[in-house]
């Protein structure tokens, strides 16, 4: 009987190992690149969100100054006395963050009623009075209350109201304005 005697030399060079770590190496890159964009994704869409609740938040104050300008909590008398009511070419500079400043003092008056768990500062508003408004394509322009048009006594009082607020995170601002009219 012959014995047939198989000498198998295994020589391992480490390819396999070699080309398991770059494959693992760029699907690590890949994964990191894709985290990245994600939290990009993620900042963009909270500053998106932020910007949005500071503008509903504005545009809550502008309508509450045309309820006090509709609801006759001031008189033109107020204009020029009262803080956060001007007389026409007297409002402060919109974009100072002096004018938005909360307290007492303050150059605009801060809205109520708005969630403020919602936003970093209360929204806040300011009403001038910019006069009689005689030209009829304006007081087409203009959202004009108790006004019967032609046959009224006296043309509409104009008023612009300036509304300010901030986002949750105190980042975003939105300033709108509105212009706005009564009749008497």
């Amino acid at each position: 009987m012959t014995h047939f005697r198989l000498s198998v030399v295994c020589k391992q060079t480490g390819a396999a190992l070699l080309t398991s770590l770059l494959i693992l190496l760029v699907l690590s890159l890949l994964a990191i690149a894709s985290m990245q964009r994600v939290s990009l994704q993620e900042r963009m869409v909270s500053a998106i969100r932020d910007g949005q609740i500071a503008l509903e938040a504005a545009e809550y104050a502008a309508r509450e100054a045309e309820r006090v300008l509709e609801n006759n909590t001031v008189t033109l008398g107020n204009f020029g006395v009262l803080s956060g009511l001007y007389n026409q070419a007297t409002a402060p500079n919109i974009y100072a963050a002096t004018t938005w400043a909360s307290g007492s003092g303050s150059p605009s008056v801060a809205a109520t009623g708005f969630p403020t768990t919602e936003l970093a500062e209360v929204p806040r508003y300011l009403i001038e009075h910019v006069g009689q408004v005689t030209n009829q394509e304006q007081i087409n322009d203009l959202a004009v209350g108790n006004y019967g048009g032609a046959g009224s006594a006296a043309p509409p009082e104009g008023f612009r109201i300036v509304a300010w607020s901030s986002g949750r995170t105190g980042q975003s601002r939105r300033i709108i304005e509105v212009y706005y009219g009564k009749g008497g």
